[in-house]
């Protein structure tokens, strides 16, 4: 579906909006009686205003000025009480509109009774009311200072009409229609007499401020009509697309764009040809955005006159069924948006039909005109871009379609009106510089239409370019030269050592610093005049670095310095090669040399030279890396230049010298940054890494009990090779896992040796005891002092612990343990249990395979 906007007449606006209440008005007059010094009328005033509009907006009363034909007033009708209130929405909603905007407006009604004398020039009664609604598309109010002035004549004796009752407004209806699309609107006007009414758009007036937006007394005529927004005017308040039928009141044509219009309708009132009097209504239009299921869209016309093959754009709902009728008896259904050509038999102007979902109720059809001619080339061209002189445009259109019957050019002056011409070949005087969008449109008599547009660049002098400044050796001879993508003539001076001075590109001989004018005149005559200073130099200098020590391999930057732009050339003396052909150039010497530099600007040149020796940089030794065990210490030796500086310097003992000892606690790379005194100060680093072996993870095994009689093997580990001492019981002092066989308590010492020779050393205390048995004792006490702090049973030949439990006095559970020489450490719940006598029992498994189970008590003391 389609987008496109939607018009809600006389305010008929979607609650969402929000703006000032009031939002039209119109006051009419009906003739009651006559009595001895006059009339007796009745004064109706209609305010429209906003269905959301609270009561406090809406005027409980208003007052009504009557001023004289003349302008003078002659009293105020006042507190004039609102008599009705009147609601009224849209519903006549077309149904093929998805989910159409809810349209309401209302009309408050304020009656008076008005006796006037009788006078020749009649009455005028007035309201105003302040302030418009601010952002309206077609009329200037966003100053909120706008307000309206509703008002109606009435007439004298003059004419003999003053018992006359003035035509009123009839037709009050919400309505939607489709911005951009066709729509119709009956507003026409009833008159109590029959009267004849003639209808037109007319202009809609101020009336009141924001400091007084309801004055007590308004304002006398004339009242000032509002300022309208281009293209917006009071015949044309809703654009050039809308107009409205004088003898039916119905406004019709295309809607405009999406916004809030102010439109003024006025009924002229005729009775047998003479004319009574003028009456208005200003009503607000709304654009909303509304979208209809089914839009058939195309272009108007085909009118390019390109040949016979036509190729229709299809701008309408998608996804729908679409019958084309070509005008030529020729017919296409299809499902497809996608352009498509037509071939027509035979020249000619064709009435072309797309109709879109014709089986649905909310189907629709556009049509276009097209016309089928041979060819029509639009083109033009243009003599003449100076401000100075006119500029000549001439039509060069190719046109095998009839005759021309209509041009008109747009000369592209944005700020003005009237830069436009119907002529084939018309001339248009540019005021100031600056580029300019042309536009050129044209017609034939067959109804082929096209335009083409292109954008000129008007000056005020004719562009052209010329010989910089430059500068010049005295015994040369210098080419200028002029160029313009513009035809013209050239003229050089002044005739001072210059051949050729009426080319663009004369010889001249300057022996002194001098100036030449060159003038350039296109063909209408428009003149420029640009000058070429020469600076003759009868000798150059250049200069560039000094002499200097640099460090083999270093870049290093030549830089040349001369008093003019002249061409440069570096050369390495000792290769005879160039190297640049710049100021300035970046080298890498790999030996001790020379370059020089020569400017040239022609025949004057001028030279220097730099030379550099090269001293290697310092050859920094940190010593080859190596490994040491955890603890150990060893000596860095630096070499190849006069001062060092070691890093990281924390574990070294000298940082600043070459000799200095390391004591890494992990495995460190050590970097040592060498200079010397040679001519290169450019420090040198070299790195070193001591690998750390870390500490030897000796381990002879836990401390245990040994049944006595029972052989016992060790099990040490954390190397690759191991030494026991002392060796009293041991059938091997040089393996991981001797078996001792000795009966007494002792302790074994065990070195433990890595592959890299690091030592470590760990023992194991061995406690001979008759077994099997289970060894528990009565009382301990866990005080953190290293002595008795656990409590456990010591098994003697056995091979496994089955359990171990302790038990308070209540036979509450407190520690349980399956693990041998686990204990308990006389806490509960990691709390100090209390002081107090408690329940254990153990059992375990022995060597011959017995379960062995012991019961008993043991007192924890604190």
């Amino acid at each position: 579906m389609r987008t496109v906007f939607l018009i809600t007449i006389l305010g008929l606006i979607s609650l969402a909006s929000r703006a000032d209440h009031i939002i039209g008005g119109e006051m009419y007059y009906t003739w009651q009686n006559s009595t001895t010094s006059g009339n007796n009328y009745e004064l109706t005033l209609k305010l429209f205003v906003r269905c959301d509009a609270t009561a406090s907006q809406i005027d409980a009363e208003v007052n009504i000025a009557i001023y004289d034909g003349a302008g003078n007033y002659y009293t105020t009708l006042r507190n004039i009480r609102r008599n009705n209130l009147e609601k009224y929405t849209a519903t006549d909603v077309d149904p093929c509109i998805v989910n159409p905007p809810y349209v309401c407006y209302q009309i408050a009604y304020y009656t008076v009774q008005a006796p006037l004398p009788t006078n020749i020039n009649g009455y005028y009664a007035t309201f105003q009311r302040c302030c418009r609604r601010t952002s309206l598309t077609n009329i200037f109010s966003d100053d909120n200072n706008v307000g309206g002035s509703y008002f109606t004549k009435i007439p004298g004796t003059h004419n003999n009409f003053s018992t006359n009752s003035g035509p009123r407004f009839s037709a009050e209806k919400g309505t939607i229609v489709c911005a951009n699309n066709k729509f119709r609107y009956d507003y026409a006007a009833a008159d109590p007499d029959g009267d004849s009414l003639v209808y037109s758009f007319s202009t809609a007036y101020t009336g009141a401020d924001r400091n007084q937006p309801k004055p007590d007394v308004s304002d006398a005529p004339p009242y000032t009509p509002v300022s309208y927004k281009s293209p917006f005017t009071a015949a044309q308040p809703l654009g050039d697309k809308a107009s409205i039928d004088p003898k039916t009141g119905i406004i019709s044509g295309i809607a405009p764009r999406a916004g809030l219009y102010i439109v003024t309708v006025s009924v002229m009132e005729y009775r047998n040809g003479v004319f009574i009097g003028e009456h208005k209504k200003e009503f607000q239009f709304t654009v909303e955005s509304c979208v209809r299921q089914v839009v058939a869209a195309l272009p108007d016309k085909f009118a390019d006159c390109d040949g016979f093959v036509i190729n229709f754009v299809n701008n309408s709902t998608p996804n729908k069924e679409y019958v084309w009728d070509f005008g030529d008896g020729n017919t296409l259904t299809t499902t497809s948006l996608a352009t498509f050509p037509h071939t027509y038999a035979d020249t000619g102007t064709y009435r072309v039909k797309l109709t879109v979902d014709p089986t649905s109720s909310c189907g629709d059809s556009a049509f276009s005109t097209v016309r089928v001619y041979p060819m029509l080339l639009p083109s033009f061209d243009l003599n003449g871009l100076c401000t100075t002189k006119p500029t000549q445009f001439n039509n060069t259109s190719t046109n095998d379609v009839g005759t021309f019957d209509y041009f008109k050019w747009d000369f592209g002056e944005t700020a003005l009106t009237h830069d436009t011409s119907n002529l084939q070949a018309p001339t248009w005087q540019y005021t100031t510089p600056g580029n300019y969008t042309v536009k050129f449109y044209m017609s034939t008599t067959k109804g082929c239409e096209k335009e083409i547009s292109k954008v000129i660049n008007i000056y005020d002098k004719p562009p052209f370019t010329a010989t910089g400044d430059t500068l010049l050796c005295i015994k040369d001879p210098l080419q200028l030269h002029a160029e313009s993508a513009m035809p013209g003539s050239y003229s050089w001076g002044p005739l001072y050592n210059i051949t050729g001075e009426n080319t663009p590109d004369p010889i001249v001989s300057p022996k002194m610093s001098f100036a030449y004018d060159v003038t350039f005149t296109d063909l209408t005559g428009c003149v420029n005049t640009k000058r070429v200073n020469i600076d003759v130099r009868d000798t150059i200098h250049v200069k560039t670095s000094a002499d200097s020590l640099i460090c083999t391999g270093d870049p290093v930057d030549l830089v040349a310095y001369a008093d003019g732009e002249y061409s440069f050339t570096w050369t390495n003396l000792d290769t005879r090669q160039i190297i640049s052909r710049t100021n300035t150039v970046t080298v890498t010497p790999v030996r001790t040399g020379a370059y020089y530099v020569q400017v040239d600007l022609g025949s004057c040149t001028s030279r220097d030279s730099v030379f550099f020796r090269t001293v290697d940089p310092p050859a920094a030794f940190a010593g080859l890396d190596s490994t040491i065990c955890y603890g150990d210490k060893v000596l860095l030796q630096a070499s190849g230049g006069a001062f060092y500086s070691w890093a990281p310097p924390e574990t070294l003992t000298s940082p600043r010298k070459a000799s200095t000892v390391a004591w890494p606690k992990e495995t460190t790379t050590y970097v040592v940054t060498v200079t010397d005194t040679l001519g290169c100060p450019k420090p040198v680093t070299a790195e070193r890494t001591i690998t750390v072996v870390p500490p030897v993870p000796a381990f002879a095994g836990n401390d245990t009990i040994v049944m006595k009689g029972q052989p016992f093997q060790l099990n040490a580990s954390g190397g690759v090779q191991y030494r026991w001492t002392p060796a009293d019981g041991l059938n091997s002092t040089t393996v991981h896992n001797p078996v001792t066989n000795y009966n007494r308590d002792i302790t074994y010492r065990v070195k433990v040796f890595t592959a890299e020779g690091c030592v470590g050393e760990d023992d194991i205390s061995i406690r001979f005891m008759t077994g099997p048995d289970l060894y528990i004792p009565n009382a301990f006490t866990p005080n953190g002092d290293g002595v008795n702090d656990v409590f456990r049973p010591l098994p003697v030949g056995f091979t496994k612990m089955e359990y171990f439990r302790i038990y308070n006095r209540w036979g509450e559970e407190i520690y349980s343990s399956v693990q041998y020489l686990r204990g308990w450490d006389g806490k509960k719940n990691g709390n100090p249990a209390a002081a107090d006598t408690y329940v254990w029992i153990v059992g375990g498994t022995n060597i011959a395979g017995q379960l062995v189970e012991k019961r008993g008590t043991v007192t924890l003391i604190r």
